[in-house]
């Protein structure tokens, strides 16, 4: 039952919907059809029961007459034969049989004169219809029995009015029946009825009705079409009102029907401009522009949006915001949007969000609430810029500018350094050489190793320097790794992985051979150690853009964000005998080649794309 009242109650809700969206001009017209044909009903409906009423009450008073009339006329009767019949000594049958003799032609008279009225005596003292009207033998000298509708009314010693309207009563048909007790000396002996049809009078108020209900529908079909005439021309005169909001400024409306729309008509082309030039400057944005509403639900994404998502209008309407936060950042953006919400306006807050394709990039958004003309908060819009060009900008500059800094500092003390380590181990060989020091000798070596490392570390730290000179010369990419892939093997051998090389076609282009090797040395390394026993590291190498690209994808873990975010930076390291520099070594090399370095990782591995300019290429 509940639910098919909420199936009736989405219903109804649904066709109200559906009457909102038809119009003002249309919906007036039909709550006017509705209200003249409803007033024209409730007229009919009223003349008919009033009617209805006044003619079943003249029916009833003739009914109450006509008995009154008769019980008269039997009472007479009674008067003058039925007491000088001798009853004594007969059954109850046998009286009634008399009685009806005696009675009979008076009721057959009355039926002659009131052929519609059905007439009847019924003796209290027999038990049985001793008398009734039309003649219809197989109801005469029968009891009523207590089932019966007239049963009470027989019993009864008061006048009783029965109304029937249920078409059940004689010929089937609705009845108005009369009793009235018969009395002799003031001795209740019968009861005499009288019952007609009813059915004339409903058919006679129904044909009334009719030709009221008709002349109802003229009369006031009279006002009806006014108030259509009206409407139409009101209808014209809006309709008119809104293509002039549309148009431009010059054009004119006949405003002679409704002058208080003049003042509105001017207001509204104010406001129609100032519309067309805001989505004008949303459309044109280079920034992406959004709304929401307070489900967090996308209401509306300008191009510039579209194309800096990857999401398309049709994708993105209806969609939650958070498709476009990162994994694990849907809290903090909630919690932004939440202050917003609640009325705050948060400018220039920098966050990370995903793209379609999943890549995430860096954003500067400024969102602030929107507000009805009652000043309630409805929804919420972003202004947002991608900011991921500039960020990386920064943080390259924040690490050449480390760098560089590290760069002057090895310039300026590296043979100072080294002057008096070369000492050192020349004096740590001799003593290791000689025989009264051999117990010692394991010692001796191992300070020579440390000093050795020492003196990598130093190198490398001269490699950064800006002033130290790059010589390059016409070299190819795919001859220079060829060579290292032996070396290169035999480390994947010894730690157990696989190496697999897929070299295309590169031009000759000018390189330092040297610092290249070291980038692939490092980066190759790098990759060995990230695996365990069975891993496989891939080298790439094609052609891009007029660029020569080379890349190296293991298969470890993957680099954490936090280590991923400083990565490049001097001394920081994962290992632990690593100094840290392996990678600034190598990222400085690429920058003096004019080449970038660009990092794709996951759960699932790491991948570094090193992209090289061919400033000069020469034919093979």
């Amino acid at each position: 039952m509940l639910k098919k009242y909420l199936w009736l109650g989405g219903g109804t809700l649904d066709i109200w919907n559906k009457f909102r969206c038809l119009g003002t001009v249309k919906t007036t017209h039909i709550v006017i059809a509705t209200f003249f044909i409803c007033l024209t009903l409730l007229l009919s409906v009223a003349f008919y029961y009033t009617v209805l009423a006044y003619k079943t009450y003249e029916r009833r008073f003739e009914v109450m007459s006509l008995t009154v009339r008769l019980n008269i006329d039997l009472k007479n009767l009674y008067s003058e034969d039925i007491e000088k019949v001798d009853l004594a000594n007969r059954s109850n049958q046998e009286k009634a049989l008399a009685l009806n003799a005696i009675i009979q032609p008076l009721f057959d008279d009355f039926s002659k004169q009131y052929p519609n009225y059905c007439l009847g005596y019924y003796d209290n003292r027999f038990k049985l219809i001793a008398a009734q009207a039309p003649n219809l033998k197989p109801f005469i000298l029968q009891p009523i029995t207590e089932s019966d509708i007239c049963f009470v009314s027989n019993e009864s010693d008061k006048l009783e009015i029965v109304e029937n309207t249920n078409s059940v009563g004689w010929n089937r048909k609705g009845t108005i029946s009369v009793t009235l007790p018969f009395s002799v000396d003031n001795i209740l002996i019968g009861h005499i009825w009288a019952t007609t049809k009813t059915d004339d009078v409903y058919q006679s108020v129904f044909e009334y009705s009719i030709g009221v209900l008709g002349f109802l529908a003229v009369l006031l079909f009279i006002p009806y079409k006014i108030a259509m005439f009206v409407i139409r021309k009101l209808r014209t005169q809006l309709s008119s009102f809104a293509e002039s909001i549309l148009q431009d400024d010059s054009v004119q409306i006949d405003t002679q029907i409704l002058p208080e729309l003049n003042p509105l008509l001017t207001a509204a082309k104010v406001h129609s401009q100032q519309f067309r030039t805001y989505e004008a400057i949303v459309r044109n944005s280079n920034d992406s522009i959004t709304s929401i509403d307070l489900d967090y639900r996308i209401k509306s994404i300008n191009p510039a949006g579209q194309k800096m998502y990857g999401y398309n209008a049709t994708e993105a309407l209806g969609q939650e915001i958070f498709i476009l936060a990162v994994p694990g950042g849907i809290s903090e953006l909630k919690e932004v949007l939440d202050r917003v919400k609640s009325g705050e306006e948060i400018l220039g807050y920098d966050m990370k969000r995903r793209k379609k394709d999943g890549k995430v990039i860096d954003v500067s958004s400024s969102i602030t609430p929107i507000r009805d003309d009652q000043g309630q908060i409805i929804g919420l819009m972003g202004i947002h810029r991608d900011i991921t060009e500039r960020k990386q900008m920064e943080a390259e500059m924040k690490r050449l500018d480390g760098l560089n800094l590290i760069g002057k500092m090895a310039a300026s003390i590296a043979h100072e350094i080294r002057n008096p380590m070369t000492t050192v181990r020349g004096f740590l060989q001799l003593l290791g050489s000689k025989p009264k020091l051999l117990d010692h000798k394991n010692y001796f070596e191992l300070m020579i190793e440390e000093l050795d490392r020492a003196n990598t570390i130093i190198t490398e730290f001269l490699s950064l320097s800006r002033s130290t000179p790059i010589e390059l010369n016409i070299h190819n990419l795919n001859t220079i790794l060829s060579k290292l892939l032996p070396m290169l093997q035999a480390d994947a051998l010894k730690n157990e992985q696989n190496i697999v090389v897929e070299l295309e076609e590169i031009p000759t282009f000018e390189l330092n051979e040297q610092e290249i090797r070291q980038v692939i040395l490092n980066l190759v390394r790098n990759g060995f150690e990230a695996m365990v026993a069975g891993g496989v590291l891939t080298i790439k190498t094609y052609l891009e853009n007029n660029q020569a690209v080379i890349t190296f994808r293991d298969q470890g873990s993957g680099i954490a964000p936090e280590v991923l975010q400083d990565i490049g930076k001097p001394f920081l390291t994962t290992k632990e005998n690593g100094t840290g520099l392996g990678l600034t070594v190598s990222y400085n090399i690429v920058h003096r080649h004019g080449g970038t370095i660009n990092i794709e990782t996951s759960s699932k591995g790491t991948t570094f794309v090193i992209k090289l300019p061919l400033k000069r290429t020469l034919e093979s």
